[in-house]
Order: structure tokens, then sequence, then C-alpha cells
């Protein structure tokens, strides 16, 4: 007679059981979030949004975790303003990319590293303000994110209420 242990499974080995059997570097997507945030993460895009007031603790949480995967990962905005606040942006960490006159106004394009702490901090100020202001967020970030990091970002945010494994594709699926 066999006596079989029943227990949950906890987050990280769920996400082992689910990878497990697929081939590295087969992945399409890999949704995770809780019903306020959904990550889409695919090889060379995490996809962040936002559909509900979250608090500015979380979306720093968030990032910083997504910095500590891979610090190469970036965000490019596109910010209307006067020529004047331009350097006010960069003072925030925000590297200047392109501009040009848009009627009476510039339309500026930044680049934001997520290396940077300073400029992860104004980011996240920005996106808490963009939300506060009853905004949904749909944001792009780039990065260099393989499975491994994928299961590690994953593994850092499992602590936030309700986060899960949303969804997982793959070319064999």
């Amino acid at each position: 007679m066999f006596i079989v242990l029943q227990r949950d499974l906890k987050p990280a080995e769920r996400v082992k059981v689910k990878l497990s059997g697929l081939e590295p570097q087969t992945l399409i997507s890999f949704e995770m979030g809780n019903n306020a945030v959904t990550l889409t993460c695919t090889y060379g895009k995490i996809t962040f949004s936002c559909n509900k007031h979250i608090g500015v603790y979380t979306i720093g949480l968030i990032l910083k975790n997504i910095s500590a995967a891979d610090n190469s990962t970036s965000h490019d905005m596109e910010i209307i303003c006067d020529f004047d606040d331009i350097q006010k942006y960069q003072r925030m960490g925000y590297t200047l990319v392109t501009y040009g006159r848009f009627g009476g106004k510039y339309r500026v394009t930044f680049n934001i590293s997520f290396s940077s702490d300073k400029a992860l901090y104004n980011l996240t100020m920005d996106f808490f303000e963009e939300l506060k202001n009853g905004n949904e967020l749909k944001k792009d970030f780039y990065w260099n994110g393989k499975d491994h990091d994928i299961i590690q970002l994953f593994n850092e945010l499992k602590d936030l209420e309700g986060w899960e494994i949303k969804s997982i594709k793959s070319k064999d699926s």
C-alpha cells in the first residue's frame, strides 16, 4: 500500500512543473500576474498592463524585480513638453533620444534604463501618476531575458497577493 502525500505546489514548483517538458528557447510567452497587474514576458519584451489603481510600492517592486532579472531592460517614453522641460526629464535619469517641434511644444522621446535606480524611481512615480489620473497602463519594456530570467522574475513576485501563472505558450503547443 502506497501513501501519497497531497499538498499544494509552491508557486516556484508550479513554474518548474509547467516549464519542464518545454525545450529551451521554445517559449512564446509567459503571462503572470494577479487581478490588477499582468506581465507578459517574451524573449525580447515584457508588457506591463494594469487596469486598476495599485500602490506606488507595488509598481516599484515590479520594476525593481524586472531590473534584478535583467538590468539591461529599458523603456521608451514619448512626451510632449516645452523645450525647457527636456532638461528636467534628463535630471530624472531619462536619456534623450530624439526631439522635434510639435505645434508650440516639443515631441520628445526618452529612453529609461532599468540599470539606473534614479530613472527607475522616477518611472515608478510617472506610472503611479498615470494610474492616479484614472488611466489604464500598458507599457512595453525591452529586455534580453531568457527562460531562467522569466522564472527568476516569477519567483521574486510570487509573494504579491494573488500572483499566479496566467498562461504559458510555446512553439510546440
